[in-house]
């Protein structure tokens, strides 16, 4: 066994970025992947002289008496760990960190400073990043590898350690080179400067940076209601919710205490709304009130225009009061063009635009909609303004199956986007941007935004529910049943309702009836049209597997109806699809291929491969029908071509065994 090293060592310390979720979502495959890490870590490690002392889970602790063979390691380690297959785990990224000095050895363990420091240089990175202390800079500095460099990141305080570290990181072709700033608690500077770079920083929306330097400060000295509230809004922008509300609340105690009654009653709207979203209702509750007594008896102001919003969006929303929701709406629009704010103008836009489209009225509705989404992509609003518009957007589309009007305006927003692309707000629309990718066809770019957003959303419940539900519908069309079971039941424990999709997965499972039952209560909830709307190809796909076609048939006139109100392609194309299957069982195949090709023409115009395959399924089915074996034989075979690309593999089955008889 080879000796541990003493005097001066150099520790290289490694684990693996977002684990925990992993395991939780495919155990088995986890086993296999972390099996291939461990003996990649451990094999890199070794024959580069270093020792491993400590393994816990996915983390490696190891000692070398080199540092340039730690830097070996680690380099050797990260290429090799890129080149393996991972599978449905997807890529595991693991983040190291090397620092180098004198720890006690007890016991065949180390202990001591240096490994702390270590340990939480390597809580700063990320997965695929390698960092540097000084120290193991300064040895390595003159003999680095060719190809090797070190990128300067800068002094940065490390968590519980009172002197900073100058942290340096290992540059390689090979290697991922661009990463977010380091999770420090700030780089180094005095609380002044500090407190003028982080009003610089939330001023150009550079929310990371704003976040590090408000902090900085705040450790320093006490921060103002203003500069509370720049805090909370960058904690809030960078995924860390939890703690811009602890900070938003210390904020709206600082302008009560300031006499600023105006900018306390929106903070306190600002708590109310994330309360709702925690389901804390009555906590929520008594915010609002908060909001009102400040705001009782003031004149026409920016905080009033966004109570008036809230009560709008209580009423349609909560209570199911429509007119006092539309009523509340024209008041927001109308006080933002009083008071010239854009921002309540276009919030009360896009209210109302939405509220009329869940109540039917879809071609008004969709005109407000896009007015407000005019403003903001055109730079009239504020950075929540204008992720609030986007995301609204997309949401009220989906709800009308506009997915042509939601892929135009996502792309006009992609800027936007890009430039807070590691913000809060892009974690809530990345869940309606992964739902147009997945119906487009990009199963792996969904999951992928849709696993970013339910890390960064964790305390909005509703909201993870929602993706968890995506989640669920893209394992159910790759035909991974048990994992979408899974995905479903979370959703639902978060309080999001899964259907159609859990009622589906029943019936790819045989259980038809019990699919009828799942649905069956929420279509007699009396759900809006367009709510309604959305379920009905599933409920008329578990009609004509149960045998019910009267009930099938009505649905589709329902289904129709709605497709003609909204215009919508997608609604067209799903009924015409219901349709040609119900004419080829009624023994009219000519009928049936008509319907099954204007399906296929919707779905392939809406650029969605899965349903165009399905489609063409069903008008394989009817050219058979009419005798028509060739074009059957075309038809399956473009199908299976699709559905292969995609990773369906039941739907794939399903089809080999048409081709085959």
């Amino acid at each position: 066994m080879t000796a541990k090293p003493t005097g001066t060592v150099t520790f290289l310390f490694t684990d693996v970025e977002g684990s925990t979720r992993r395991w939780d979502e495919h155990p088995d495959a986890m086993r296999a992947a972390m099996a291939t890490h461990d003996r990649v870590v451990r094999q890199k490690i070794e024959t580069n002289g270093g020792t491993i002392f400590t393994t816990a889970g996915d983390e490696f602790c190891a000692a070398f008496s080199s540092p340039l063979s730690a830097i070996d390691a680690a380099i050797e380690t990260q290429i090799m760990l890129g080149e393996q297959d991972w599978g449905e785990v997807g890529p595991l990224l693991v983040r190291m960190a090397m620092h180098s000095g004198n720890a006690d050895e007890r016991d065949g363990d180390y202990f001591g400073p240096p490994l702390n420091r270590c340990a939480r240089l390597l809580s700063t990175g990320y997965g695929g990043q390698i960092l540097v202390s000084s120290a193991t800079a300064q040895l390595t500095s003159d003999e680095l590898p060719e190809g090797v460099d070190l990128v300067d990141l800068g002094p940065h305080v490390l968590r519980d350690l009172e002197r900073p570290e100058h942290v340096f990181q290992i540059a390689k072709g090979g290697l991922t080179r661009d990463f977010s700033p380091l999770k420090s608690q700030t780089p180094v500077a005095d609380a002044a400067d500090l407190l003028a770079d982080g009003r610089q920083a939330h001023a150009a929306q550079n929310w990371q940076r704003a976040y590090e330097a408000l902090t900085g400060a705040e450790a320093e000295i006490e921060l103002d209601a203003e500069d509370l509230q720049r805090m909370a809004e960058a904690a809030w922008w960078t995924g860390r919710s939890d703690e811009g509300v602890s900070i938003r609340e210390k904020a709206y105690g600082a302008y009560v205490r300031e006499g600023k009654k105006e900018a306390a009653a929106l903070i306190a709207l600002a708590l109310a709304e994330s309360y709702k979203h925690r389901l804390a209702g009555a906590v929520a509750k008594a915010w609002l009130a908060r909001a009102k007594g400040l705001l009782e008896g003031a004149e026409d102001s920016e905080a009033l225009g966004h109570l008036l919003r809230w009560e709008s969006v209580v009423a349609f929303e909560s209570d199911g009061d429509t007119a006092r929701g539309l009523a509340l709406s024209d008041r927001v629009i109308e006080l933002g063009r009083r008071l010239n704010d854009r921002n309540i103008e276009a919030l009360g836009l896009q209210d109302k635009g939405r509220f009329l489209v869940a109540t039917g009225q879809v071609e008004e509705g969709m005109m407000l909609v896009d007015e407000a989404m005019v403003a903001a992509v055109g730079g009239e609003l504020d950075a929540e303004t204008t992720g609030r518009s986007y995301c609204n957007m997309l949401s009220v589309c989906g709800q009308a199956a506009d997915y042509e009007r939601a892929g135009e305006w996502s792309d006009a927003a992609q800027s936007w986007c890009e430039n807070h692309s590691d913000s809060a707000y892009p974690g809530v629309c990345r869940i309606f941007r992964a739902e147009l990718k997945w119906l487009r066809g990009s199963w792996q770019d969904a999951v992928a935004d849709l696993d970013k957003a339910v890390d960064e959303l964790d305390g909005y419940p509703d909201i993870v529910g929602a993706a968890l539900y995506q989640r669920g519908e893209i394992d159910l069309r790759s035909g991974r049943l048990a994992e979408a079971a899974e995905h479903f039941g979370v959703a639902h424990e978060y309080g999001f309702t899964p259907l159609p999709g859990l009622a589906l997965l029943r019936l790819e499972e045989g259980d038809a009836e019990g699919a009828e039952e799942l649905m069956r209560p929420a279509l007699d909830s009396g759900m809006g049209p367009l709510d309604r709307a959305r379920m009905l190809p599933a409920w008329i796909d578990v009609q004509l597997a149960r045998g019910h076609v009267v009930e099938a048939q009505a649905a589709l006139d329902e289904l129709e109806e709605a497709a003609e109100l909204c215009g919508s392609v997608a609604m067209r194309a799903a009924a015409a699809q219901r349709r040609a299957a119900i004419a080829t069982d009624d023994q009219t195949p000519a009928e049936a291929a008509k319907l099954a090709q204007a399906a296929v023409r919707g779905w392939t115009e809406l650029k969605m491969p899965y349903e165009t395959a399905q489609a063409r399924v069903v008008l394989a089915k009817a050219q058979s029908a009419i005798g028509n074996d060739a074009a059957a034989r075309l038809e399956l075979t473009s199908a299976r071509s699709t559905l292969e690309k995609l990773g369906a593999t039941v739907a794939v089955e399903r089809v080999d065994a048409l081709l085959g008889g």
